[in-house]
């Protein structure tokens, strides 16, 4: 089965591309400024890696609470940055977690509204509006 030849105006956009020059193009320009910001990414989790590392590496060599105190002390810095590294996580998580909505506060309870409404009506109403209820 032979291979359709491309579309003309993809013939045109290659021709114009191969004309035009590598610095000149947005496009190149673009995917060499990603890959720059992800190879300074990968060397900063590699340092951030390392200084876990050495980290472990000193609080396995203490004896008793002072070093570990003193160790901790001394890489103040690093857990801070781990710290804020967790909470952006557990930030992260709970924005894309779905909103949780005290109803009883505001004097409606929609989950009990809708269990007393126990009919394919009402079960379609909430597959329809995309809100979770756990117990429907």
């Amino acid at each position: 089965m032979p291979s359709e030849p491309p579309a003309p105006a993809a013939c045109e956009l290659v021709r114009r591309f191969q004309e035009q020059e590598l610095s000149e193009n947005a496009d190149y320009a673009l995917l060499q400024h990603s890959r720059a910001h992800l190879h300074n990414k990968l060397m900063q989790k590699k340092f951030f890696l390392k200084q876990l590392r050495l980290l472990y590496a000193q609080l396995d060599k203490t004896h008793n609470y002072q070093e570990l105190v003193d160790a901790l002390v001394g890489h103040r810095a690093l857990l801070r940055e781990i710290f804020a590294m967790e909470r952006g996580a557990r930030r992260a998580r709970r924005a894309h977690a779905p909103p949780m909505i005290a109803w009883h506060k505001y004097g409606v309870d929609v989950e009990q509204y809708l269990l007393a409404q126990d009919d394919a009506a009402s079960r379609a109403l909430v597959h329809q509006s995309g809100w979770v209820f756990h117990d429907v």
